[in-house]
């Protein structure tokens, strides 16, 4: 195997070992629950919703730092911090603390993706960039897939804290072998983002976050809870104003200009949303009313990444011959079918047969087309010079989701059926309105 192949399957392995902790803070999470059982839920839910605000706010600033200073120095740097992050997760004293480790993690969490996507494109060269990209894919549909299983077989056999530490054989390899990744060439004249803007994208998304965690909790009319929400309006207001005027900003307001991707951005929020909220709630679900143990949880998991993981490539394929909205619907469709499936089927008896894997593989084919979907179709949308700007602007948005997702099943899931019937509609809903908002999304091979 020539050197260029090694060096794209270890930054493929390495990229795709951040989804493996996404993944096991979900399987982990109940878990991590009753370990800090005097810590209220909504506070311990940072840890999911931390990392993905910081990582939605650093995406783009993380990108066009590599752009600056080399993406293979980046990239080394990033899994670096993300190892040890994540071994600060497995060893954290206390919720505060892992929530510290877990917004320090995203700081590598979001280099890996910006910085590793560019080595990727980089390895092969302009010519092969198509096949580079597919390995990548690949690489990381089966990390996903592999992801719930492996990290329940180590928080069955030993713990949650020991799930943490899977991503440091990872780290170390790719430390090791440094050597083979070579650096691409660095423009010292890119533009740093507007950090005031950075901190105002931060700030106001988790004060939303905050305002949904602890609506219940704290009540409607609490002084806190509308500050919460006004803070996140006015932040969110003074973010775009910032945008709309800063020379180097953000999110470059224009790029909605353009209705295709408008229509992506809209969605990929919405399917953020949907794929966030519904992870939290499917293992909340198996651990909590059908009682299955975390291995069990694990491997019932299995179908919904499977399903995600290996038909990318064949509605990539259809998409690219006869345009994203004919298959983007019906995906965001297959979701909310899938979503409705469990709030209509799903009872206190197990019935893995009937209810769980229809809908798992439901979701699981609305989810693996949705998000290349979404990530393909800029290309339709932006002039070639924008790719890499529109590429992170959505990686942002679909955090921003994330976030949002996470912090509505905090909020609204309990131990009763009702909240999971409630909650997996309310997930139908937005996916039937990510459906339609797909719509926006018409393009053709011919118009890139």
């Amino acid at each position: 195997m020539s050197r260029e192949w090694k060096a794209l399957w270890l930054v493929s392995l390495a990229s795709a070992a951040s989804s493996l902790d996404v993944t096991l803070m979900f399987v982990a999470y109940p878990e991590i629950i009753d370990t800090f059982s005097g810590t209220p839920a909504t506070q311990v839910s940072w840890v999911i919703s931390g990392y993905n605000i910081m990582v939605a706010a650093l995406l783009i600033p993380a990108g066009r730092l590599a752009d600056r200073i080399g993406h293979r120095r980046v990239f080394l740097w990033a899994i670096a911090i993300f190892v040890t992050g994540s071994a600060a997760v497995g060893l954290a004293p206390n919720a505060p603390a892992m929530i510290a480790a877990r917004c320090y993690q995203a700081f590598g969490g979001s280099s890996l993706i910006t910085s590793g996507l560019a080595l990727v494109m980089s390895t092969l060269g302009p010519q092969r960039r198509a096949i580079a990209v597919g390995v990548w894919s690949t690489v990381a549909g089966v990390v996903a897939s592999l992801a719930p299983t492996l990290g329940a077989l180590a928080i069955e056999f030993a713990s949650w804290r020991a799930g943490f530490f899977l991503v440091a054989p990872v780290g170390i390899a790719v430390l090791a072998r440094r050597s083979l990744i070579s650096e691409s060439a660095a423009d010292e004249d890119a533009e740093l983002p507007d950090m005031v803007g950075v901190v105002l994208a931060g700030l106001s998304t988790a004060a939303l976050v905050l305002g949904i965690v602890q609506f219940n909790e704290w009540g409607s009319d609490d002084p806190r809870v509308i500050g919460a929400f006004a803070a996140a309006v006015v932040g969110m207001a003074a973010f775009l104003i910032r945008c709309g005027r800063h020379p180097s900003p953000v999110i470059d307001l224009a790029l909605f200009r353009h209705r295709v991707f408008a229509s992506t951005a809209v969605v990929a929020v919405l399917v953020g949303v949907a794929f966030f909220g519904i992870f939290l709630a499917l293992v909340q679900f198996l651990r909590g009313p059908w009682q299955y143990s975390t291995l069990e949880a694990g491997l019932l998991l299995t179908p919904l990444t499977a399903a995600s993981s290996t038909v990318g490539y064949a509605t990539g394929r259809v998409m690219e011959r006869f345009g994203h909205r004919v298959v983007m619907v019906p995906a965001a469709g297959c979701i909310a079918l899938g979503c409705l499936w469990v709030a209509a089927f799903a009872g206190p008896e197990r019935e893995w047969a009937a209810v769980w894997f229809p809908a798992a593989l439901l979701m699981g084919f609305g989810v693996g087309t949705t998000f290349p979907g979404v990530n393909s179709a800029i290309a339709y949308g932006v002039p070639p010079g924008q790719l890499g700007l529109a590429a992170g602007t959505v990686q942002t948005v679909i955090r921003i989701g994330g976030a949002v997702g996470v912090a509505a099943g905090v909020a609204m899931l309990g131990g009763d059926l009702a909240d999971y019937e409630t909650f997996f509609t309310v997930l139908a809903i937005i996916c039937g309105v990510a459906a339609l908002a797909s719509l926006g999304m018409a393009t053709h091979k011919k118009e890139n």
